[in-house]
């Protein structure tokens, strides 16, 4: 990753390059705070990076349900679930070296299996993969 100070700054960028307003706004700067207070950028770059991967999956489920002409639709939903739980688990491993309430809120609120769950890690995953686009951006542009 680039030389890149993640904090809040960085996420107003990143709203205001993708023109965008993040859902999960309080949960992408508890997880960039504990990021660098335990030096874990690749861990984050990698988390963010299959986010990105996952969304584009989720994409290709909405194309291929109108085009009969995708064939392997199954397939793309066995990546969409190994990328989901792939997410799920670097979010753990991110937050397993912090003991605070707001890590174990994370925690429950996107890891624990569960619809509601299910729907919150769909919106960070959004979220993520919009800080990828601005971090690939900032790379383009260095």
């Amino acid at each position: 990753m680039i030389d890149i100070q993640l904090n809040e700054t960085f996420l107003d960028n990143a709203e205001k390059f993708t023109e965008r307003k993040f859902t999960q706004r309080e949960t992408l700067s508890e997880l960039i705070k504990i990021t660098n207070e335990y030096n874990q950028v690749e861990k984050f770059n990698e988390l963010i990076f299959t986010a990105k991967y996952a969304n584009g999956l989720f994409r290709s489920i909405k194309i291929g349900q109108s085009n009969s002409q995708i064939s392997n639709l199954e397939q793309i939903k066995k990546d969409i679930t190994d990328s989901i739980e792939k997410v799920s688990s670097l979010i753990k491993e991110i937050l397993s070296k912090e003991n605070s309430e707001k890590a174990d809120v994370i925690k429950q609120k996107y890891t624990e299996i569960g619809q509601a769950q299910l729907g919150q890690l769909i919106l960070l995953i959004d979220d993520l993969d919009q800080l990828k686009k601005y971090l690939n951006h900032l790379k383009r542009t260095s």
